[in-house]
């Protein structure tokens, strides 16, 4: 296979306090704030990475030289270089586009194929003032009432993912039957009673509703990127959507497969989504298979032991992923 070489010219001198590599989402102030505890020294990173043109141009797989700067670096030399590997034909994502944001990884949902361990529940939608209209759903800014409370050690402040039992799906190669889990938001706690808790709804990625459930909130790890080719995998199968109204998928949906770490799948790596085979008759009146057609890419967001959710990051053709549809590795994010 053909490679297309990307090098990167590093700086190795003394004033370099060490090297970071970029996932997707990074952004320059993002890595300041990590560093430095201010997003203000983004400049300063940029100007120990000469061959980095701008702050919107950062790859997922590039390395930095962070620099230990009380203020602009000096005497720094490139005496180091550092070469990333990429396919021919390899969709080339910049780190700052937020298609694979920590908000897309932490709402991206799941499949599961078993019974899910929460905490509790959403009692109540409207847990405003007395006398107030009730309402049905809850929406950003809203108070919500919780079933459980300090007897289950909840304490003010803490943060919740609320989350929703979907549809069923099923695995076309081992028949397993599933239900996808949708992240329908994120709430605070502001009280608790013995048995109850009142929380506000801070993100909404669906109308919160009563008997949704409620798991810890865990922020979304960093996707480390190598762009390298990938072993096998196997074959994969789209399961369903993110978005519950939809019957196919366009570029940047939330898309669920057949398979994750278990199968070793890991968030980053890449898949290409093909059209199905079909059976036709040639002219000759014999049964033909027609070819798989690619369409697609993917990059997975997060996996679960059995499925994975995954973001199509660039489209081939006019076709759409639809449910059925199949999935090859293009390329493995951490082999």
């Amino acid at each position: 296979m053909k490679h297309v070489t990307l090098l990167f010219a590093l700086l190795a001198t003394a004033s370099v306090a060490s090297e970071y590599v970029v996932g997707y989402g990074d952004t320059l102030s993002d890595i300041s704030v990590h560093y430095y505890g201010t997003w203000e020294k983004w400049e300063d990173i940029l100007m120990a990475n000469p061959d980095l043109r701008g702050a919107e141009y950062l790859v997922p797989g590039m390395v930095l030289q962070i620099p230990n700067v009380t203020g602009t670096p000096e005497g720094l030399s490139s005496s180091s270089r550092y070469v990333t590997e990429i396919p021919a034909g390899a969709v080339l994502i910049r780190s700052s586009e937020p298609i694979l944001s920590r908000i897309q990884r932490e709402s991206a949902g799941f499949v599961s194929y078993s019974n899910l361990d929460y905490e509790g529940h959403v009692l109540s939608t409207n847990a405003e003032e007395d006398g107030m209209y009730r309402h049905l759903t809850a929406l950003p800014g809203d108070i919500i009432e919780l079933d459980f409370g300090a007897d289950q050690g909840v304490e003010a402040g803490r943060v919740y993912h609320i989350l929703r039992e979907c549809e069923e799906v099923e695995d076309p190669e081992t028949g397993n039957k599933g239900n996808i889990i949708r992240v329908a938001g994120v709430c605070q706690i502001e009280s608790t009673t013995p048995s109850t808790s009142i929380a506000k709804v801070q993100h909404c990625y669906l109308s919160i509703v009563e008997g949704d459930m409620l798991v810890p909130y865990h922020a979304a790890g960093d996707i480390r990127v190598q762009n390298e080719p990938g072993v096998d995998r196997g074959l994969l199968w789209v399961l369903g959507f993110r978005d519950p109204d939809r019957t196919c998928a366009y570029t940047y949906d939330v898309v669920y497969l057949s398979a994750g770490s278990s199968q070793g799948i890991n968030p980053g790596d890449v898949f290409t989504a093909y059209t199905p085979s079909e059976q036709v008759r040639d002219f000759t009146d014999e049964l033909l298979f027609t070819a798989e057609i690619p369409i697609a890419e993917v990059v997975v967001l997060t996996t679960e032991a059995r499925s994975c959710a995954a973001m199509i990051v660039s489209s081939r053709t006019a076709d759409l992923i639809e449910v059925g549809d199949k999935l090859y590795l293009s390329r493995s994010q951490v082999d």
